[in-house]
């Protein structure tokens, strides 16, 4: 009797599963793909190693050399045999540009920017439609031609404070473990002076009146934001020194967001109307572009959201591309030596550069722009289909129309769009010459269409400054390993994955040696 009981549960559990998996296959009109145990973007699915059975959050890396070209597609599916939402993945500019394109019936779901909009408040990249536009009017204005032109002034500074700091800049080079730890404190700084108004010296980053450095807490902040997230409440309250350490940084940058906003606010309060501002920030111009908007204006966790954002978009992204950029230049000693010898046609052996000098510095962008192509800081972009949608295919591959069926997620993979060799022939060499002459808006690792990253301008501005101060003095070779060879070096260092909220190079170890100057 209880082997006739099993085997009908199992036939009934078997029906189901194979209902399921059918039902999924349709809605994504049987597009071929990946078949999963668990959705790759689902909490288990994430945890889980990447294996043939299950993709993993970060299959998009391990695989981007073959996965496409495996189903001789570039859009390709995954169906979990555990039900869970059909996925479609494409690594196509041409279905990319319109599933991004703000088209109806497609919207960013709330799950996919959870860890941002619920820790800390609906944001610029959160919303959407009317809400987003209302963020976009307020938020927009704050990055302007002065803001940049500041940001180029402070890099200026902050590097010169960063040379007179430093033990290896005082002893004509030496071996960096982490160039890391530095791009992320540069970046910081950056954000903190230009967005925030703050003075952030190198020799003494400040605090906000704990025992951690700010620069610290932000960076555990985003380390545990999913942690912080999916743990319930009372874990916080348990006596493990990890946990307390989490818990008092997110209380820290909460603290002080509180208090800064407030103060701005009151700043504000006695501005007289006419008046230029005396900081130009972007947060004193956000706030005032908020409180002019009146009962439309961001309510308080808003602001709260749009100020993490400037904080992670602004910091930790910057900082791993420009990890990324000087460990590829490492590398490739022939596209350091062009770079160099750019820079110094353009800025002489010591001028600083300024905003003016941002567009001759092009070679520079294009540095940047590869290693940002190579390692894209956002590797994927999720929207999710509200109604039946239409999509058209590329006509190198045959073109016609591929029909979703709402409830579908669409995800565009900018690993497997950078890497895909219709766009970027022989895509794992380090080209930045890809980049020459294209304009800013065409820079993909920022987005697609009309949501792509709104502090584009203030990033490359960032990068290109940093980058050009840096190798004109320094020459970057790998930290190898005794009988490591480059290539060694390369797997062991710059294998991507998640580092914090962003995606890109972790622990990138250089040897650094003072240039002789001309």
């Amino acid at each position: 009797m209880w082997v006739s009981v099993v085997v009908a549960c199992l036939v009934a559990l078997s029906t189901v599963v194979i209902g399921r998996y059918l039902s999924a296959l349709k809605s994504v009109s049987y597009l071929p793909g990946l078949k999963s145990v668990f959705v790759p973007l689902s909490p288990l699915g994430s945890l889980l190693p990447t294996t043939w059975w299950n993709p993993g959050v970060d299959w998009h890396w391990k695989w981007r050399s073959d996965v496409y070209r495996r189903y001789k597609s570039q859009t390709i599916s995954c169906i979990s045999l555990t039900g869970g939402q059909p996925i479609i993945y494409t690594s196509s500019m041409h279905v990319a540009k319109q599933i991004l394109n703000g088209r109806a019936g497609v919207y960013k779901a709330p799950e996919a920017t959870a860890v941002i909009s619920t820790l800390w408040g609906d944001n610029i990249v959160s919303s959407e439609h009317d809400i987003y536009k209302r963020h976009r009017r307020i938020v927009g204005p704050a990055f302007t031609r002065s803001a940049y032109a500041l940001v180029a002034e402070e890099a200026g500074k902050l590097y010169s404070e960063m040379m007179e700091t430093e033990a290896w800049a005082a002893h004509n080079g030496g071996d960096i473990p982490s160039i890391d730890h530095y791009t992320s404190k540069f970046a910081l700084g950056i954000i903190s002076r230009c967005a925030f108004g703050l003075p952030f010296p190198w020799s003494s980053t400040p605090t906000n009146g704990n025992e951690s450095s700010f620069h610290h807490e932000i960076s555990t902040v985003c380390e545990a934001s999913v942690l912080r997230l999916a743990a319930p409440k009372w874990l916080w309250y348990l006596p493990f020194k990890k946990l307390r350490h989490i818990d008092k940084a997110f209380h820290g940058v909460s603290s002080f967001m509180t208090s800064f906003i407030s103060s701005k606010k009151d700043e504000l309060g006695t501005h007289v109307e006419g008046e230029k501002f005396q900081t130009q920030d972007l947060l004193t111009r956000l706030v005032a572009a908020s409180e002019a908007e009146g009962k439309n204006g961001l309510m308080d966790r808003e602001l709260f959201g749009n100020v993490f954002i400037f904080m992670f978009a602004g910091h930790e992204t910057t900082a791993n591309a420009l990890a990324a950029t000087l460990g590829l230049l490492a590398l490739y000693q022939e596209e350091q030596d062009k770079v160099v010898d750019h820079i110094c046609q353009v800025l002489g052996p010591d001028r600083q550069p300024t905003l003016h000098d941002f567009e001759a510095l092009d070679k520079v962008l294009a540095c940047f722009a590869e290693a940002g192509r190579m390692y894209a800081p956002g590797p994927i972009a999720t929207r999710d289909a509200t109604e039946t949608v239409s999509l058209s295919m590329p006509e190198e591959e045959g073109g016609g129309q591929l029909i979703v069926s709402p409830g579908v997620r669409l995800v565009v993979d900018f690993v497997g769009l950078h890497y895909n060799p219709r766009l970027f022939p022989d895509p794992t060499r380090y080209d930045p010459s890809r980049w020459h002459g294209v304009r800013e808006s065409d820079l993909t690792f920022f987005g697609l269409g009309p949501r792509a990253c709104l502090g584009r301008k203030f990033a490359l501005v960032e990068a290109v400054c940093f980058l050009a101060l840096f190798l004109r003095d320094w020459k970057v070779d790998p930290l190898l390993l005794e009988g490591e060879t480059s290539e060694a070096w390369r797997k062991r260092c710059l294998e991507a994955g998640f580092v914090g909220l962003g995606f890109g190079v972790h622990d990138v170890p250089l040897r650094v040696t003072r240039r002789k100057k001309l």
